[in-house]
């Protein structure tokens, strides 16, 4: 990227829905096959030759309209997990989880060498704890899996 941090730029949610509305593709920070909202939450969209593909274009306009949806269904893989014996953080989840990221594309799950596509929303702890969750999403908005990351 090699730019300075004050001329990133950044759009809100419904300016990023706008955007992609309008093919308006020249205002994405592009890098490395990624066009980047560095807003909260950051959003990455794959793209191929700086312009997402139509297919991805329109999943990421559905994510983003039903994106309240999405962490509903996600809250569901969430609450399976359970830090009540973690020796300093016991409370990390009492509080409940925000969106840190929403990334649509290609990715891999579960060890499998095929890619999925479709979209993954990230959460971490509104308590802080030293992990984030990110829950997968089939194309059909349809969440399959959770993975943990140490932060």
């Amino acid at each position: 990227m090699g730019e300075s941090i004050e001329s990133i730029k950044r759009y809100n949610q419904n300016e990023v829905l706008e955007i992609l509305r309008c093919r308006e593709f020249e205002k994405l920070d592009i890098w490395k096959g990624f066009a980047y909202y560095h807003d909260y939450p950051e959003i990455l969209l794959e793209v191929q030759d700086n312009i997402p593909s139509e297919k991805n274009r329109l999943l990421a306009i559905k994510v983003l309209e039903e994106l309240d949806e999405c962490v509903r269904l996600a809250q569901s893989w969430l609450e399976n997990f359970n830090v009540k014996g973690d020796r300093w953080h016991p409370d990390a989840l009492d509080a409940g989880f925000e969106v840190s990221q929403i990334y649509i594309g290609h990715y891999q799950s579960g060890g499998h060498p095929d890619l999925e596509e479709g979209f993954m929303i990230t959460f971490r702890t509104i308590n802080y704890y030293p992990c984030e969750f990110t829950v997968k999403f089939h194309e059909n908005m349809w969440p399959f899996a959770v993975e943990e990351y140490v932060e």
